[in-house]
């Protein structure tokens, strides 16, 4: 509901020129570590995220519109929860049958009146325990099947991914950022938000000062969406072009 509004107003800014901007992890310890054992010309891993209503499902479906693979934590967790899934009976051994659907999935309605709240961070550390390492390994799947597949770059969309020091399994890091009044007023202005609610969860998260120090890349969603659209297809563009590149240079060195 979002992000119609989000979408329309957004710009990239970067903490260099975009057009100096590499897709190569660099080795700066404030933005933590990033993946060790990429080959030259082997698919690049971009980690996205950002914190409560700041427009990372609007970049994100951007990034799909470009003809970028995406892994969303979030639709992972969708299909652990759906009929059938792998998560669906490790919950219902926590929590029973009340969190169960009709049709044999997870109710996350239901499962939330369980871990919701300080009463129930227990329940919630538990349910962690069981949902994070098969949404790991689907990314894991995600990531090698691209790499077979010798695409380019793909994206991780992980709304905790610097919470979990994600940034390890990545190449680079991309945040998308807005000033705190902006985020306030697009998070308020979702049906049933209260100021409460949106305080709890920022409590949840890194704060966004410091999840920009992390990042490669810095979207700021506040400015117009032409522009950001461009600069990060622009992004995007460049990331290609260095595999390419790479490639390239690795054909020539078996000739």
């Amino acid at each position: 509901a979002a992000a119609a509004s989000i979408a329309a107003s957004a710009v990239v800014k970067v903490s260099r020129p975009l057009e100096s901007v590499s897709c190569q992890s660099q080795d700066e310890p404030k933005k933590g570590k990033r993946r060790a054992d990429r080959k030259m010309g082997e698919t690049l891993v971009l980690g996205l995220t950002g914190s409560i209503g700041m427009g990372k499902s609007t970049v994100s479906q951007w990034l799909q519109d470009m003809g970028v693979p995406v892994e969303d934590a979030d639709a992972s967790v969708h299909r652990l929860y759906a009929p059938g899934g792998a998560a669906v009976e490790p919950v219902r051994a926590l929590f029973g049958d009340s969190v169960m659907t009709p049709e044999g999935g997870i109710s996350r309605p239901e499962l939330t009146k369980h871990v919701v709240g300080a009463a129930n961070s227990e329940n919630l550390r538990k349910l962690e325990k069981v949902v994070f390492p098969l949404v790991d390994q689907a990314r894991v799947e995600f990531v090698e099947t691209a790499i077979k597949r010798g695409e380019p770059l793909v994206v991780l969309d992980i709304p905790l991914l610097l919470e979990r020091k994600g940034e390890a399994i990545c190449d680079k890091v991309l945040v998308v950022s807005a000033p705190a009044d902006v985020q306030r007023e697009r998070v308020l202005a979702r049906e049933g938000w209260t100021k409460e609610k949106f305080e709890a969860i920022l409590e949840k998260q890194v704060p966004d000062a410091i999840k920009r120090q992390k990042a490669d890349v810095v979207i700021d969603t506040a400015q117009t969406f032409d522009q950001t659209r461009a600069a990060v297809k622009d992004f995007v563009d460049i990331c290609r072009k260095q595999v390419e590149n790479e490639r390239a240079r690795l054909v020539q060195q078996q000739k």
